[in-house]
């Protein structure tokens, strides 16, 4: 792939996340930070892609617990092929999203946000591979996908319909939280359980990854060229058998 294409592709990534801030972003954006952000996209429109790293990186550092720095980092990070910060800016602003609404800052946390990063680096390598736009990660989208995670582990089921009427499909459970419907919105989902062996780890997360793109259902939906956002939440038992949601959604 070209190195304009691919500045293309990250350009297109990060515009949407400028547009459409996050509730978090809303809440604690100082200032002078929130004008690093807007610098960087018009440094990204000039081609000047280590400018606008520059320009990122000084906002995290100025604001290291806002969290949309750190997701434009995971994408900048990804597009110059350096795996382990891109990984652990995208960790940190899943972690940031997950205490936010409430997680306990404990191990289990931190190991879930980092399985959810790792998919989100996981997916959009793939689209990457085959010049498609990168999916800005999305904390509340996230959150959306984390809450049916959730229910499907505490109910034990697996299957993209709630059995709760008000949350019965991806559009119900996106409508709900926004109070609008998404111009498109996708779904994948994933469940390991080896008991009595604890399932949730990095391996198995690339595993379930790796069963997806065999699936052509699944594959299609992470290779979908309409979305722009992309929401993971993982959830995990006492036992140690997780679901993972994929939320793959176009807000405009």
């Amino acid at each position: 792939m070209s190195k304009a294409l691919l500045g293309r592709l990250l350009r297109t990534a990060l515009m949407a996340a400028l547009a459409l801030p996050c509730v978090l972003a809303q809440a604690a954006a100082p200032q002078q930070a929130e004008q690093m952000l807007a610098d960087a996209r018009v440094l990204l429109d000039r081609g000047d892609e280590l400018g606008a790293l520059t320009k990122v990186e000084q906002a995290a550092q100025l604001a290291p617990d806002w969290a949309p720095p750190h997701a434009s980092l995971g994408l900048l990070y990804q597009r110059r092929a350096n795996e382990p910060l891109a990984r652990e800016h995208l960790t940190r602003y899943q972690l940031l999203g997950l205490l936010e609404r409430g997680a306990l800052d404990g191990r289990l946390t931190r190991e879930i946000a980092e399985g959810e990063a790792l998919m989100i680096f996981l997916t959009n390598a793939e689209r990457a591979r085959r010049g498609l736009p990168l999916l800005m990660p999305d904390s509340d989208l996230a959150a959306v996908a984390r809450g049916h995670s959730e229910e499907m582990a505490r109910l034990v089921y697996f299957s993209h319909q709630s059995p709760k009427a008000s949350r019965r499909t991806p559009a119900d459970r996106f409508r709900l939280a926004y109070g609008f419907r998404a111009q498109c919105i996708g779904e994948n989902l994933s469940r390991m359980a080896s008991r009595p062996l604890w399932s949730f780890n990095l391996d198995n997360v690339r595993e379930s990854h790796a069963r997806l793109m065999e699936s052509d259902s699944h594959s299609q939906t992470i290779l979908w060229d309409r979305p722009t956002h992309l929401g993971v939440g993982i959830a995990v038992n006492e036992q140690g058998d997780y679901w993972i949601d994929q939320t793959f959604v176009r807000f405009k």
